[in-house]
C-alpha cells in the first residue's frame, strides 16, 4: 500500500502487536494486515502508544494474488502468520511478486529449506532479502555463534537457548507440527537428523540446575552455517526454563511417531492441531523483564581450544517485536549487507542487532571466563 512501507502480516496476533509496537517506536508507518478486519481493530487498541502511529488496517485473504496485492508499493514485509511450514510459502512468493523485501520469525527447518530451495535466487536476482528467523530464539543465538566465529582457529558450535515463558497460540502450534518433520544439526558440514523425539539433560550454565533440551526443530543456526568454510559442526537445543513444559513437548513428541505418524497427513495435522489448542489456547500475558529472563550461550571449539560467549536477556516476545521492526527500519534506508537467502547478522551484521537490543535495555553479551 502506497504511504506504508511495511506491512505486518498476522498482525492480530501477540508477536503481531510486537512487531506494531516497535514500529511505532522507530516512526515507520504500516499496514497491519490479517484475515479479519475486527481482530485487527481489537488488537490495535492494545498497542501501546498506537495513537501516535501512522498505519492503516487491512483485511485480506491467504493467497499469492490477494497478498500481492496488497503488498505492492510497500517495501518490507514481517510475516507473523505460523506454523510457516503450513502457511509462509504464498507469503514469501506474494512478497517477492510485489518487490518487497520478507521477514519472517520462524526456525523451522523444513520451511527455512523449502524457502531457499524454490525462492533464493529469485530474490537474490531481485536484490531482495528473504531473511526467516529474525527473532529472538533464532537471531540472538546467533549474534553468540557469530562472535565465536570471529576466533579462527575454531569449526564447532555447541549451542543452547535458555528461555523463560509460554510459548504463544502460534508458537505452540508450530513445536507440534514440526513433529511431522526431520530436525538436523551440521555434522561434517553436512545436515544430519536427530534421532526421533530426541531429548537430552542439559545444565544452565554457571547454576546447577539441569533442563531437559530438545532439538525444537533442529533450530535455524544449522542451516545458517550448513555452507560455511571453517564451521563445520553445529548443533542447538532449546530447553525452556520450565521442565514441566518441556516433558510435556517431549511426551507429545513421542506420541506422534509412537500413534499418528502412520496416520495420513491432514489427519496427523488435524490431531497435532487440536493437542497444541489445548496446551495453549489464548495469549500468554504481558512479558515481565524481572521474570521472563534468557540464557543465550554458544561455545565455540577446534582442535587447539574454546571459548564461551552468552546472551543474557529478557522479555523474548518484545525482542521478537523490535527485531522486526529494526530489520525493516535497516531496508527502508540502504540495502542488506547481502540479498537473497539470509540471516539477519549476514543482512544486517550481528553488532547492529546486539547493538539495538543493548540499546533498548534487552540483551548484553558475555564473554565467559
Amino acid at each position: 500500500m502506497k504511504n506504508y512501507p511495511v506491512v505486518v502480516y498476522g498482525a492480530s496476533g501477540y508477536t503481531g502487536r510486537l512487531a506494531c509496537e516497535f514500529l511505532r517506536s522507530f516512526g515507520i508507518p504500516f499496514v497491519a494486515a490479517g484475515r479479519s478486519r475486527e481482530r485487527l481493530e481489537a488488537a490495535m487498541r492494545l498497542v501501546p502508544g498506537i495513537e501516535n502511529a501512522a498505519y492503516a488496517i487491512a483485511e485480506v485473504e491467504h493467497d499469492v494474488e490477494a497478498l500481492r496485492k496488497l503488498f505492492e508499493g510497500s517495501r518490507v514485509v514481517c510475516n507473523v502468520v505460523g506454523p510457516f511450514l503450513l502457511h509462509g510459502r504464498p507469503v514469501v512468493e506474494a512478497a517477492l511478486r510485489a518487490n518487497c523485501h520478507y521477514l519472517d520469525t520462524t526456525g523451522e527447518q523444513p520451511f527455512m529449506l523449502e524457502m531457499r530451495e524454490a525462492f533464493a535466487t529469485d530474490y537474490r536476482r531481485a536484490d531482495l532479502l528473504l531473511a526467516p528467523s529474525t527473532a529472538y530464539m533464532h537471531a540472538v543465538l546467533e549474534i553468540a555463534c557469530r562472535r565465536c566465529e570471529q576466533h579462527g582457529e575454531l569449526d564447532t558450535l555447541e549451542a543452547l537457548c535458555v528461555p523463560t515463558g509460554t510459548p504463544t497460540f502460534a508458537s505452540t502450534q508450530t513445536i507440534f507440527q514440526t513433529a511431522r518433520t526431520k530436525e538436523y544439526y551440521l555434522e561434517g558440514g553436512q545436515l544430519t537428523p536427530w534421532p526421533a523425539a530426541y531429548g537430552a539433560d542439559v545444565r544452565v550454565p554457571y547454576t546447577d540446575r539441569t533442563l531437559l533440551g530438545l532439538p525444537w526443530s533442529g533450530m535455524a543456526l544449522p542451516v545458517w552455517f550448513e555452507h560455511h568454510p571453517r564451521i563445520r559442526n553445529v548443533r542447538g537445543l532449546t530447553a525452556f526454563t520450565s521442565r514441566e513444559l518441556m516433558t510435556q513437548v517431549h511426551s507429545i513428541y513421542k506420541h506422534y511417531h509412537d500413534n499418528l505418524a502412520a496416520l495420513p497427513e491432514s489427519e496427523q495435522r488435524a490431531e497435532l492441531a487440536k493437542i497444541a489448542a489445548g496446551i495453549q489456547p489464548g495469549s500468554p500475558p504481558r512479558e515481565n523483564p524481572l521474570v521472563h529472563r534468557n540464557w543465550d550461550t554458544v561455545v565455540g571449539s577446534g582442535s587447539h581450544g574454546r571459548v564461551r560467549y552468552t546472551v543474557y536477556s529478557h522479555c523474548p516476545y518484545q525482542q521478537t517485536g523490535l527485531l522486526q521492526a529494526f530489520a525493516a527500519s535497516c531496508l527502508l534506508k540502504q540495502p542488506p549487507q547481502v540479498s537473497g537467502f539470509a540471516s539477519p547478522s549476514q543482512a544486517f551484521g550481528s553488532e547492529n542487532l546486539l547493538g539495538v537490543l543493548e540499546r533498548f535495555g534487552y540483551a548484553k553479551l558475555v564473554r565467559e571466563a
